[in-house]
């Protein structure tokens, strides 16, 4: 059994009791893993962050009776960024999803998918590595192909960063309407080093083509 000074702190905040027993006990049923506390409000929650608190992962209902839980979770981030913040919700949507990964928490949808899900949530935090765990709904409004878009652009992002300063700045005047002539004139060198330019980046930025996203 895991001491229970090395065991992963978590902290729920949900309104509902019922769903908060839920989660303690399947949470209290992995030895890796300590409850640390539990909240029926957003106030509360937030009240603490100022004090001493200070769990390794947070289970924040989307919808709470006094703020929303991308807001609680915003404020937890701005207190203790180290907090790893999991976003639950019955009725998974892109705004909050999208909300949510602007502040580093993860997403997932409540149920027996978050269920099984725990043990991920837990093994990565001991690891202390971020990943992004979203459970969708059959019948809900995200679908596979929008989060593996959305993966694909956060990857682009990295991309991005392995770009010369002379490819971002052709890319930049090429999306700005000029034409091969006018960015060499721009860039005081020859057109065909703007080609150059523009292939090599091209090539490192390796860009999706949406229609593998919009078409089924």
């Amino acid at each position: 059994m895991e001491p229970k000074k090395n065991r992963i702190k978590v902290s729920i905040l949900d309104d509902s009791k019922s769903y908060r027993e839920s989660l303690k006990r399947i949470l209290s049923a992995d030895d890796r893993i300590t409850i640390y506390s539990e909240y029926d409000s957003g106030k509360a929650f937030v009240m603490d962050v100022n004090s001493l608190f200070k769990p390794d992962v947070c289970l924040i209902d989307v919808v709470l009776k006094d703020m929303s839980g991308i807001e609680c979770a915003r404020r937890i981030k701005e207190k203790k960024d180290d907090i790893r913040i999991v976003i639950m919700t019955a009725y998974p949507d892109v705004n909050s999803f999208s909300e949510a990964r602007k502040i580093g928490a993860d997403y997932v949808e409540k149920g027996p998918r978050l269920e099984a899900l725990i043990d991920q949530i837990i093994t990565t935090s001991a690891h202390e590595q971020q990943e992004t765990l979203i459970s969708l709904r059959k019948d809900g409004q995200l679908k596979m192909r929008h989060i593996d878009l959305i993966n694909e652009l956060d990857a682009l992002e990295t991309r991005i960063g392995e770009l010369s300063e002379n490819q971002i700045t052709a890319l930049k005047l090429k999306k700005s309407g000029k034409s091969i002539k006018e960015i060499a004139k721009i860039m005081g060198v020859e057109p065909g080093t703007v080609h150059t330019h523009l292939k090599r980046a091209s090539k490192k930025l390796n860009l999706p083509d949406l229609l593998d996203y919009i078409i089924e």
